[in-house]
């Protein structure tokens, strides 16, 4: 059971004049026909769903549109929050006031506040100082905007294989900005706490895979705080017509649940693999070779959903699935005191059919065995607009519950399947052409295509120089967490 956003009847007063989004609730679920071809043609954006109701953003020009459309299907609606715009600008009220009271040292990071792509550059580049011969950052591809797409590889060069390959990701929807404060937190502790890890697993981090999205949402204009694809030119009708759902532009079962419209909030782009960040990422996923377990997260919902997304069939190992997923919803309960409980199940079944997804792909292209999306806090009563005195337990919570569900996965450590002495690999030859001390941000060049070749003068800020980082940035090498969430 889905829970609703529960701003029941909340008046906000317009910002600047202009009239704002509405959040009606729908007296239908999302798999209403009505329902998917309201948001397939861009005229709602779906945010929250039960079995009986659903949440939808409905822009000022397709209200008239939307009510004609729910009136003749016999759907009622209520009206939840009159501007939404106006609880976006509380927010960022709050986030000004306080950036003005402490200015932030430069490049520096932390899990009280959220932090746009500069700041996240800045923390990728004290890793790849800080983690010297266990760091290798990969460009993965160059954005239409210019920025990189990064991939962290963190592994112990000194380890031969074999290990637990382990895939991150975060940020593919620009207004999640929870993923990203997950992912960033995940590789601070494997460049701090988790180095023991490192024996018997390698990973493969990307803090933000929609980075030009993502800062969009941090623009002046409330209404970008809501955006979710990438920023791809469609030569549309409208600027809220631009961009690609990344997430439905993989190429399993391409279209399924997905949107030929570019207006629409989940336009699944001109074909598979348009975009640059999503050929980059799958260019890598794809050179690495097999992979164990592959997370992406996103928000909202406290749901771990694993494939299908394009079908309501069960995979073949759905019985794993569920069990690896629970040692995750298990361990988070535990650390959070039972305030956060996790719901498990597939992604059709509990969605509605969506193709093109990156979890779908990583099992059914690359066979990776363990494939989920981590619909991350809170169940619905902020949404997409989490606050951000809620950062610093939701990252520690989910990295708990990570840590769990690769212990358990490698034999190694607190989740472990059985209670063992230091787990020595069996020593191989290793599979990557990994050179110790490599800081390089260039991976293999045969995998390379022409937008990845061409990086930006970006490139030039991850270069490893001690004399670079500010007192702020060495204080990151401080093991005491705690220091970390100080108000």
């Amino acid at each position: 059971m889905w829970t609703i956003i529960s701003f029941c009847c909340l008046v906000f007063v317009g910002v600047q004049g202009e009239p704002g989004p509405e959040l009606w609730r729908l007296e239908a679920s999302t798999h209403h026909r009505i329902v998917r071809d309201l948001e397939d043609s861009g005229d709602v954006d779906v945010w929250g769903h039960s079995q009986d109701h659903a949440q939808v953003l409905v822009e000022p020009e397709a209200k008239s549109r939307v009510t004609r459309a729910l009136e003749e299907a016999g759907i009622s609606h209520l009206v939840e929050v009159e501007d939404v715009l106006g609880l976006v600008e509380e927010q960022r009220a709050q986030r000004r006031k306080r950036s003005t009271r402490s200015k932030r040292a430069a490049q520096a990071l932390d899990w009280n506040s959220y932090h746009d792509m500069n700041d996240i550059e800045s923390f990728i580049n004290w890793v790849n100082v800080t983690g010297g011969d266990f760091v290798q950052v990969i460009p993965a591809a160059v954005t239409e905007e210019g920025r990189q797409v990064l991939v962290v590889h963190v592994s112990d060069p000194t380890v031969p294989e074999p290990k637990k390959k382990i895939w991150i990701e975060g940020g593919i929807h620009a207004r999640e900005w929870i993923s990203p404060a997950v992912t960033t937190y995940i590789l601070y502790q494997l460049v701090t706490e988790w180095r023991d890890m490192l024996q018997v697993t390698d990973w493969y981090i990307v803090p933000v895979a929609n980075p030009d999205g993502y800062q969009y949402t941090f623009s002046d204009n409330n209404r970008a705080r809501m955006w979710r694809k990438n920023r791809r030119n469609n030569h549309a009708r409208n600027g809220r017509c631009k961009g690609v759902d990344l997430n439905r532009n993989w190429n399993l079962k391409w279209g399924v649940g997905a949107s030929s419209d570019p207006c629409s909030e989940t336009y699944k782009g001109p074909v598979p693999f348009s975009e640059p960040e999503t050929d980059g990422l799958q260019k890598v996923m794809t050179s690495i070779g097999d992979m164990d377990l592959f997370i992406t997260f996103h928000s909202f919902g406290q749901t771990i959903l694993y494939p299908w997304g394009w079908t309501n069939n069960a995979p073949a190992n759905a019985k794993q699935l569920n069990h690896l997923a629970k040692k995750f919803a298990d361990k988070v309960k535990d650390t959070s005191g039972g305030k956060i409980d996790y719901k498990i199940g597939g992604s059709g079944p509990l969605y509605g059919l969506a193709s093109g997804a990156t979890d779908d792909w990583a099992y059914g292209r690359l066979g990776v065995p363990f494939s989920y999306t981590i619909e991350l806090p809170d169940e619905g009563r902020h949404g997409f607009l989490l606050p951000e005195n809620r950062i610093s337990s939701t990252v520690i919570e989910t990295a708990a519950g990570v840590q769990c569900m690769v212990s358990y996965l490698a034999n190694f450590g607190s989740c472990a399947r059985r209670k063992t002495r230091t787990r020595q690999p069996i020593v191989t030859p290793r599979q990557q052409n990994y050179t110790p001390g490599q800081l390089s941000f260039a991976p293999r060049q045969e995998n390379l295509n022409p937008r990845e070749q061409n990086f930006t003068p970006r490139e030039q800020n991850f270069t490893p120089r001690e004399h670079n980082l500010t007192p702020r940035q060495l204080s990151f090498i401080s093991r005491q967490n705690h220091a970390l969430f100080r108000g």
